[in-house]
């Protein structure tokens, strides 16, 4: 069965030391076991943009749609016989020490483009070249939103695959179906539901890949929940195997509490102007 696992915060966070864990080992370990089909980490808040239409107009801010403990900060996505094993993966994980894991099981709706048995993530992704930017682009629900047209997005799903932009997604059981997974003082804590209450949250996901942001928030508002709910769009922050995690953390530390992303006011410039030029 296949979960995906959310790195957050969470309610009760400890202060990271990138000399108590390293997280290529867990990866490492994954990979050699054929536990995951793929996973990322997420820049941070400063970089996140949220994109809502209402009443036709497209509404882009910058940030994240949540406060920071909980808004994610990465992603995997395994393949395990059972929820027993995500767990013991899920608290093996260096977030589940300093943070919380959250394991989420797809939904797998039956009018999906891609079949039911077939899984979630693409098997020859791992060897398609970035053409472009990609960013994880989570498909939130808000109540706020215009009323909400339900089902599957198949047209969306279609034009983007056809466009190439869209690597992989799927919508998620609901939050109550949500597993946390923390340690503390060398227990580990095994929690349901998810580790906050909020009148958002995350319904499905997909990974995108744009020219820029421009572009990602042209591919976004086309989706049906950004007018039924909001769309959080979040670009991927490199990692390697190889690389020493203890100089990442310390070249890191620069880029957090910064936006390297264009704002909101740039991305909607550009927009019009697109428009315009179209006629």
């Amino acid at each position: 069965m296949e979960y995906a696992l959310f790195y957050a915060q969470g309610a009760d966070p400890v202060s990271y030391d990138p000399a108590d864990e390293d997280i290529a080992e867990w990866v490492e370990d994954l990979e050699t076991r054929g536990l995951v089909e793929a996973g990322e980490r997420l820049r941070p808040d400063e970089d996140a943009t949220v994109v809502r239409v209402r009443a036709g107009r497209i509404l882009v801010t910058d940030g994240p749609f949540a406060e920071a403990k909980e808004s994610i900060g990465g992603y995997d996505i395994i393949d395990v016989p059972h929820l027993d094993d995500a767990i013991e993966i899920a608290s093996r994980h260096p977030a589940a020490r300093f943070g919380q894991v959250s394991i989420r099981p797809f939904a797998r709706p039956a009018v999906a483009v891609t079949p039911p048995d077939a899984r979630i993530v693409p098997a020859d992704f791992a060897d398609r070249p970035e053409t472009g930017r990609r960013y994880f682009m989570s498909v939130v629900v808000d109540p706020t939103g215009e009323p909400d047209e339900g089902g599957y997005p198949t047209e969306w799903v279609r034009e983007m695959d056809g466009r190439g932009a869209r690597h992989f997604g799927e919508p998620l059981r609901p939050p109550a179906d949500t597993t946390g997974v923390r340690r503390r003082n060398g227990e580990v804590i095994v929690s349901d539901g998810p580790f906050a209450e909020s009148k958002e949250w995350i319904a499905g996901f997909d990974l995108i890949e744009a020219a820029d942001l421009v572009e990602a928030v042209e591919i976004a508002a086309k989706h049906p929940m950004a007018r039924s709910g909001l769309i959080e769009l979040r670009p991927l922050w490199p990692f390697a195997l190889d690389d020493d995690h203890f100089a990442r953390f310390e070249r890191e530390a620069a880029e957090r509490g910064r936006r390297s992303e264009p704002s909101s006011d740039e991305v909607l410039a550009a927009l019009a102007s697109l428009t315009e030029a179209a006629g």
